[in-house]
């Protein structure tokens, strides 16, 4: 994907299996520090104990080639899952609540202007949120 982009995005977050009721969703060693670390912030601004502040795993996964472009990047991932790749791994092991967690987040943090990010252009300050606060929030 990051090599059929159109236009070059300011940044990139990759939610990848982020529904486990047991949810835990460590530092993972291949995303942009400081846009990790201004995401982390936020969910603990928020109240939310899953965004833990610690790296635990290294993973080559799709944000990397967007990294590789020079355009900052963070994977959002729970490795502790333990149904991943089995017949197991079932609608019903996701959790609402998860999901609500790490929308919420990733909403805040646009609202918040994207920090972590290289200063946002006029455009994403000011319509950019217009458009999250318009969808009934």
């Amino acid at each position: 994907m990051a090599d059929n982009l159109d236009i070059t995005p300011d940044g990139m977050i990759l939610a990848d299996m982020v529904g486990d009721a047991d949810q835990q969703l460590y530092y993972e060693g291949n995303s942009t520090v400081v846009l990790r670390e201004a995401i982390w912030q936020v969910a603990a601004d928020l109240g939310y104990s899953s965004f833990i502040p610690r790296q635990r795993f290294t993973v080559l996964d799709d944000h990397v080639p967007f990294i590789q472009k020079g355009i900052p990047a963070v994977d959002m991932i729970d490795l502790d899952y333990p149904y991943w790749h089995t017949t197991a791994d079932t609608l019903d092991k996701i959790s609402t609540a998860s999901l609500e967690t790490v929308g919420r987040t990733v909403q805040e943090w646009l609202l918040l202007g994207t920090p972590g990010l290289p200063q946002p252009e006029v455009l994403r300050r000011t319509f950019l949120p217009r458009i999250v606060r318009n969808q009934g929030t």
